[in-house]
């Protein structure tokens, strides 16, 4: 299959003060996203998401540092480019919507003129066209009065309305790539199903492909194609998502399921997976998910398991990816 971006063996680190080693936040992760299809990464807060996605952006905070690896977008190595070719690139053909908006969005801008922007700059458009284009998008997202909240500060307006123009700015140039990190986090059930909606409206549109950065399991069953799950930086598993909601093979991903919320008898309580993600300067030696891992043997805690091929695309970097006692997680 065709795709439109490979990540292939990505590994970025981060400095601390009073630190001399650096921490790694992504450690040697590949991912392809397929044209056309969306792809979900999910996984705790601290797994190394969003880093994963701001690396091959180079958006990364001035801390972060892309150690190795590669990032093809269309052929092009994204790891390789300079400041300007990648500007050229982000907005254009890969639009990203933000997790922030209140630190993505300019306070002394209104909105409104913030989204149009873009436009302006990658396709030329004059500012009565480039204000009816983002007025026309502002309405499909759900903005009520988008022509009132065009002229309004990001301060003006509700967290929900916030995030539904960052998902406006996103979509408004129908990119090749949208990488959409939390986009329905702020928004109710309703809005939620119309955003989602609209994504795949662009998508069959215009072929876009779209990389989905959720912990929401429900968005994912919703919206994706393939699924990574990811863990302490690392890719832990990959299917499509049929095969992951069906028969997820990591201790970590029936974890995620296991904790879904679902109606349960009166007095049990819900499943919780033990313990916190590991902290980056502190990782475990061997299996990350171990020290969390009710399945875990005494080779996981000082042996690293390989990415293991359990057949049609379904990747698993577990010792003992089958046979695991479901009851433990239903």
């Amino acid at each position: 299959m065709d795709n439109i971006l490979e990540i292939k063996n990505l590994i970025t680190s981060f400095a601390s003060d009073g630190r001399k080693e650096r921490a790694i936040a992504v450690n040697g992760v590949d991912l392809a996203i397929p044209r056309g299809k969306t792809v979900g990464l999910v996984g705790e807060s601290g797994c190394g998401k969003s880093v994963t996605s701001l690396s091959v952006t180079g958006l990364l905070a001035e801390n972060g540092r892309v150690e190795s690896g590669e990032a093809l977008f269309q052929g092009r190595d994204l790891l390789r480019l300079s400041e300007k070719e990648l500007r050229a690139i982000r907005g254009n053909d890969i639009s990203m919507i933000f997790q922030e908006p209140m630190t993505s969005l300019n306070p002394v801008i209104p909105v409104g003129v913030q989204v149009a922007e873009a436009a302006r700059l990658h396709e030329g458009l004059d500012k009565a066209t480039a204000k009816a284009r983002t007025v026309e998008i502002m309405r499909k997202v759900g903005i009520p009065e988008p022509e009132r909240r065009y002229g309004q500060y990001p301060h003006q307006l509700s967290g929900g309305l916030r995030q539904r123009v960052m998902i406006a700015m996103g979509m408004l140039l129908k990119p090749d790539l949208l990488i959409a990190d939390e986009p329905t986090t702020a928004l109710d059930v309703s809005i939620e199903a119309q955003i989602l909606r609209l994504m795949r409206d662009l998508q069959r549109e215009n072929g876009t492909a779209i990389l989905m950065i959720t912990h929401n399991l429900g968005v994912v069953a919703e919206i994706c194609d393939e699924v990574y799950v990811m863990y302490a930086g690392e890719v832990v598993e990959r299917a499509d998502v049929f095969t992951l909601f069906k028969s997820c093979a990591h201790p970590y991903t029936r974890g995620l399921m296991g904790a879904l919320p679902r109606m349960t008898p009166k007095g049990q309580r819900l499943y919780n997976i033990r313990g916190t993600v590991p902290n980056l300067w502190a990782m475990p030696v061997g299996c990350r998910f171990a020290p969390r891992c009710e399945f875990a043997a005494e080779r996981c805690h000082g042996e690293k398991p390989p990415l293991l091929d359990l057949g049609g695309g379904h990747l698993c970097r577990c010792f003992a990816p089958r046979g695991l006692e479901d009851e433990h997680h239903g």
